[in-house]
């Protein structure tokens, strides 16, 4: 009778870690560049973010006015996952080896960074990007994923 209350709370504990690692994860910010922008890239270097701000940059404004965040997966095929304002996520698969962003800024895995409306979730499985109102997207190594 011992074994099966040690392992039903050893269950019960593992659950429980399971839901609340999202609100244990630490808050992570960067500082904006003189246009607002913020760069940051996964440990793995395989995902880099930018962050436009609402208004837009000197180099570029959102079709919305903003603000936005697009995500590069570079690796194993590259593609640019963008989520704006408002509506669903989308997908851009691109063509050639382009490079991704500066590693200046990491969101080690474990952290949570939020700026405006977005935030981003960063795990070894994967990152995991939202906007308060759900829409987003997911992308690993392995797949990525929009809604």
């Amino acid at each position: 009778m011992r074994i099966t209350t040690l392992l039903t709370l050893v269950c019960a504990l593992a659950v429980s870690l399971a839901f609340t690692s999202q609100a244990l994860a630490a808050d992570r910010s960067f500082m904006p560049d003189e246009d607002g922008q913020i760069v940051f890239v996964t440990p793995s270097r395989n995902i880099g973010c930018t962050y436009i701000p609402k208004g837009g940059s000197t180099m570029y404004t959102p079709d919305d006015g903003g603000p936005e965040l697009g995500c590069d997966r570079i690796e194993p095929k590259h593609v640019r996952l963008i989520l704006s304002a408002a509506g669903k996520a989308f997908i851009f698969e691109m063509e050639g080896d382009s490079g991704c962003c500066s590693d200046v800024n990491v969101l080690n895995y474990g952290e949570r960074w939020h700026t405006g409306p977005f935030n981003c979730q960063s795990e070894e499985r994967g990152l995991t990007c939202r906007r308060k109102d759900g829409h987003g997207f997911f992308a690993s190594r392995k797949t990525y994923t929009v809604d």
